[in-house]
């Protein structure tokens, strides 16, 4: 039995998981060019799944129709819900990354570390070894992304006034409440 090439991205794709495959690496091993892939996850067709490039790698995720749901089933999963801090660390992250514990513990004014640990344990957060430092930079997952239906950092919520940081995590943390507060009706 033969399978299509495209079938053959499906099925790596779908075995990976999150993680993704590079671009490069994905061509070579189906034996086609970076715009016969383009091409390729263009017609892909499903309902509820769609391929997307996030910089280099190449991912099988849900459409957006699929967000709503996978928010709640994320909400659910989760064994106790996000905490107001836990929340409030997630926009400092996500609007100032990379930064250190010790960045977001200026910014709160209060220590971080069970929230930063939380959000390390439900995915959405990671922490890299930063050369320069002894500390650990801390910066957002795909799965971040994923779940929140963003595909780059570019889609978190701005404020009209760009200059105003406080103003944008303020923004996100107020949509992330809203959400957990919905889940809970």
């Amino acid at each position: 039995m033969s399978v299509s090439k495209l079938g053959l991205l499906e099925g790596l794709l779908y075995s990976l998981g999150d993680e993704g495959i590079e671009r490069n690496q994905l061509c070579e091993l189906l034996e086609i060019t970076p715009s016969q892939l383009k091409d390729m996850a263009a017609e892909y067709e499903r309902e509820t799944l769609q391929i997307i490039f996030y910089g280099n790698k190449c991912i099988l995720t849900a459409k957006p129709i699929m967000h709503e749901y996978l928010e709640k089933l994320m909400i659910e999963n989760m064994n106790t819900k996000l905490s107001q801090a836990a929340l409030e660390t997630l926009s400092i992250i996500a609007y100032n990354q990379p930064v250190t514990r010790s960045d977001i513990e200026v910014i709160r004014g209060v220590n971080s570390d069970a929230s930063v640990k939380t959000l390390i344990a439900k995915g959405v957060v990671e922490s890299k070894h930063n050369d320069q430092s002894r500390s650990q930079l801390l910066y957002t997952t795909d799965y971040f992304l994923n779940v929140f239906g963003l595909t780059s950092l570019d889609d978190l919520p701005k404020s009209t006034n760009e200059e105003n940081e406080q103003e944008e995590m303020d923004l996100f943390f107020s949509s992330m409440n809203e959400k957990q507060n919905n889940e809970e009706q």
